[in-house]
């Protein structure tokens, strides 16, 4: 094995380990992993289908973190991640004969709209309040597009996510988070189906990213517990804006 190798292997495992942070805390690390898959020299669709596994394996280490911890909502879990659950095979569908391109710009906007309705009411998110603000089934047609756009993309499924669960877990965004994780891991492994069956899953370069998405899921979900909603807050509102600003800049040039 040559040192040019090496030092790709490296990378794949560094930028795993920096996504699985991001991920555990947010939301977002595909827009690390994904250039990097694609500097490895995957196309587009082998690099969407491969991160897939390195994502699989950050939410499954931080959700047994969260768990760990006392942090986890196992009824929460089930009311996001069945609707969820439900628009995975459409997205991964899509994703498999349709180019994301067309849509980044749309994508762009809309995560850019999210952050700046957060910050006009950044209580949404962090002001705590006792019980849901919305019945959970008057939400099911919201998780079933968000599980439609993670089949789809992946990319800022953890973004969408915390903000939708804004209206059912009010302020409590560590908690949130846990469920994020784990809801995460089970529309990822959905798609990971789809995109296996299609043969656009790379294994050595999905392995060695999924190795350092462990090790950054415990970090950043450590984090998570330790700071708090302030983190989660400000980590959430920068990766938004950082997303919605690359999405719109690679549908324009």
């Amino acid at each position: 094995m040559s040192a040019v190798e090496l030092g790709w292997y490296f990378l794949l495992v560094l930028a795993g380990f920096a996504a699985g942070i991001v991920n555990s805390i947010a939301g977002g690390g595909s827009f690390l992993t994904l250039p990097a898959l694609m500097l490895f020299g995957l196309d587009p669709k082998m690099a969407n289908g491969t991160n897939r596994v390195a994502v699989l394996f950050s939410s499954a280490s931080a959700v047994a973190t969260f768990r760990a911890h006392g942090h986890f909502d196992r009824s929460l879990a089930i009311k996001v991640g069945v609707p969820c659950l439900i628009g995975v095979p459409l997205g991964s569908l899509l994703a498999v004969h349709l180019s994301a391109d067309a849509f980044r710009g749309a994508f762009g906007i809309l995560f850019l709209v999210m952050a700046a309705i957060i910050l006009w009411d950044p209580k949404r998110l962090t002001a705590m309040k006792e019980g849901a603000t919305l019945p959970h089934w008057k939400l099911a047609p919201v998780f079933v597009l968000i599980g439609i756009y993670v089949g789809f993309m992946q990319a800022g499924m953890g973004i969408l996510l915390l903000v939708a669960m804004s209206w059912l877990n009010r302020g409590d965004l560590v908690g949130s988070n846990a469920v994020k994780n784990c809801v995460g891991f089970v529309v990822t492994l959905a798609a990971c189906a789809v995109f296996v069956a299609y043969g656009l899953v790379s294994w050595i370069p999905a392995l060695l990213m999924a190795a350092g998405n462990v090790f950054g899921g415990i970090v950043g979900a450590r984090l998570a517990i330790k700071k708090g909603n302030r983190l989660v807050f400000g980590f959430l509102i920068l990766i938004m804006i950082i997303t919605g600003v690359k999405m719109l800049l690679e549908s324009l040039f």
